[in-house]
């Protein structure tokens, strides 16, 4: 089992975070800009906050484009963010299925690269038992601001903390086009190395209603429901 490994997206892989999220924005949001909430329309429903999340790239986009933050606001944002996890108790729901999902797939190495918070993340795994399949999370709080997804450097750093680096497949799943690019973007700075590791890209669409078909690079598979994904991983 040495040559595989897996890599997972947080929000919209693992567990759905859309009302947490919401929630935790609008409170940062007043804090910061002293505007209620419905000033925006990305914050005027859930329904909507989702949809800006699918267009924007990675969060500091999200917060540039639809609040008007400047770089200072959007790093304080950052700062805020575990804060305002840990004290809001909006429920985190697993997907159906991911538990065993997970379970079934602890003989490799695990781990989770999220642009969430890794306190916030790590509670919330130990809440469901199953922070020890997981070798490690990276956080935002690991890479620097300005190299969140879709640039490589987190999906790089996972692969070197693995107990298994020299993985020839690494699958990395996740529900968002940003996780493809940065899949996409990891592939390409590993070629330069002349390294045996290729990342594989898994679009998991079974906490959304996305396509692919805007997407400037392609998964390499999709699946719609959590157990489709030991079977694509023992396809290789």
């Amino acid at each position: 089992m040495s040559n595989k490994a897996i890599i997972w997206d947080y929000d919209g892989t693992l567990v759905d975070t859309r009302i947490r999220n919401f929630n935790v924005t609008k409170r940062i949001m007043h804090h910061l800009l002293g505007v209620k909430s419905g000033g925006f329309t990305a914050l005027r429903s859930l329904e909507q906050y989702v949809y800006a999340t699918r267009k924007a790239k990675n969060w500091r986009e999200l917060y540039s484009n639809e609040f008007g933050m400047t770089e200072g606001e959007i790093d304080e944002a950052g700062r805020l963010w575990t804060e305002f996890q840990l004290s809001d108790d909006s429920e985190n729901t697993l997907f159906e299925g991911i538990d065993e999902v997970i379970r079934s797939l602890s003989g490799y190495p695990n781990l989770i690269f999220s642009q969430n918070s890794r306190t916030n993340i790590a509670q919330v795994l130990e809440g469901k038992d199953l922070q020890r399949c997981f070798v490690d999370i990276i956080g935002y709080e690991e890479v620097a601001s300005r190299k969140q997804k879709p640039a490589p450097d987190g999906l790089l750093l996972c692969i070197s903390k693995m107990k298994a680096p020299r993985c020839e497949h690494v699958f990395f799943i996740g529900d968002h086009e940003t996780d493809t690019l940065c899949g996409y973007n990891a592939n390409t700075e590993l070629s330069k190395t002349n390294s045996n590791t290729r990342i594989i890209n898994v679009a998991a669409f079974y906490g959304s209603e996305d396509d692919t078909h805007r997407w400037k690079i392609k998964p390499d598979h999709i699946v719609a429901d959590p157990r489709a994904i030991p079977h694509c991983i023992e396809s290789y």
